[in-house]
């Protein structure tokens, strides 16, 4: 029952972050995607305050977060690559991917109800946060600029 709402809380969090990017001038698949980043926050959040709800909620925010990572590494980002003015930030952000990975890789190798599982889960929260803000306030409105409306509105 805690993981329906939960989820509920998050998709409305996301639906308002959604509405909030667009306000900002975030608009197609850089709105969708700092949605995605809010409600994998929203659920991480919820778990990093309440240690019994790991077991029940960490599968879904792996799920999501290597989804949203590799979807973006396969789609979005080889389309910034493409231009010079985003490059050298399509490359850093897939150093950062794949040390996100890692770091879930290296809370699938402890038992959850460990306070170094704890441990390692708060360092990839903050990591996330950070990986969050920078892309929506440097790298997509950046990519956006350069894009242009047709091509951003599209899902690449």
């Amino acid at each position: 029952m805690a993981n329906r709402i939960d989820a509920a809380i998050a998709k409305t969090k996301g639906a308002a972050k959604a509405v909030k990017a667009r306000v900002d001038g975030l608009t197609g698949i850089f709105a969708t995607l700092a949605k995605q980043h809010t409600e994998a926050g929203s659920l991480m959040g919820n778990m990093k305050h309440d240690g019994a709800k790991r077991s029940e909620l960490w599968p879904k925010i792996r799920t999501a977060l290597l989804t949203h990572e590799r979807s973006e590494m396969r789609v979005l980002y080889p389309e910034l690559r493409m231009h010079d003015q985003l490059r050298a930030r399509a490359n850093s952000h897939d150093a950062e991917a794949q040390e996100l990975e890692r770091m879930i890789h290296d809370l699938d190798q402890v038992a959850i109800a460990s306070d170094m599982w704890g441990n390692l889960f708060e360092r990839l929260a903050d990591t996330i946060a950070r990986h969050a803000q920078e892309e929506e306030n440097d790298i997509f409105p950046k990519a956006q600029d350069v894009l242009g409306k047709d091509r951003r509105r599209t899902s690449m």
